[in-house]
């Protein structure tokens, strides 16, 4: 993250709160199962096998191949439109979190509406973390903060032998973005239910006409 300008690493902060809110939202809707951390669907996966709960198995191994293909469009887009591929991503994802939305409305009276919602939201992170990308590999996860706590210890440690406090600050701002954006979609879950997905499609949405616009001026300064 230390790589990245000033602007991109608000972006990563603003896409890890959004992935905390949304992840909130799918874990309530579903009911324990994640849309965007896969270690934990996995995990869930693995004990619901053995305690026979092959339901619960189903869902989160459908869950988990919804967010690889959504990964996978990610990676397709940044291959497609190497020139404009941070706002085609952008523009995937909150597509796609649009997508949930109405699947959601349409679905609502049935018992395969939520879970089938959730599944698309789960596309939705998983194509998120082709936002930052070079030489075709994520250089930056904004669904997932395991490497985030683990660089955090390590800054911190450099940090306390006289180095930098900056990266160190870099890293937990993802981690606590991504904790208070759960806070957030917890909170509106419970208002709004599965509508709350619409404040996520709005922040992506602005994150993408923010990036255009810079990404416009930049060309015309140059």
């Amino acid at each position: 993250m230390r790589d990245l300008r000033r602007r991109e690493r608000l972006l990563a902060v603003v896409l890890a709160g959004t992935a905390g809110f949304v992840d909130a939202v799918g874990f309530l809707v579903v009911g324990g199962y994640f849309v965007s951390f896969m270690s934990g669907n996995s995990t869930r996966m693995a004990v619901d096998l053995v305690q026979g709960d092959f339901g619960g198995a189903g869902i989160a191994a459908v869950v988990l191949v919804s967010f690889f293909l959504g990964a996978v469009a990610g990676a397709v887009v940044t291959r497609l439109r190497p020139r404009d591929d941070r706002p085609a991503v952008l523009a995937l994802v909150a597509s796609l979190l649009l997508v949930a939305l109405a699947v959601h409305r349409l679905t609502a009276a049935t018992v395969v509406g939520a879970p089938l919602s959730m599944t698309v939201v789960a596309a939705s992170m998983g194509a998120m973390n082709s936002v930052f990308h070079s030489r075709g590999e994520v250089s930056l996860g904004v669904t997932y903060m395991t490497g985030a706590v683990v660089k955090s210890a390590h800054r911190l440690v450099d940090a306390l032998a006289g180095g930098s406090w900056a990266p160190y600050r870099q890293q937990v701002s993802l981690w606590a973005a991504l904790a208070l954006g759960g806070v957030a979609g917890a909170v509106l879950q419970v208002r709004l239910g599965v509508a709350a997905l619409g404040v996520a499609a709005a922040v992506v949405t602005g994150a993408l006409l923010v990036t255009v616009w810079l990404r416009g001026r930049e060309n015309r300064g140059a």
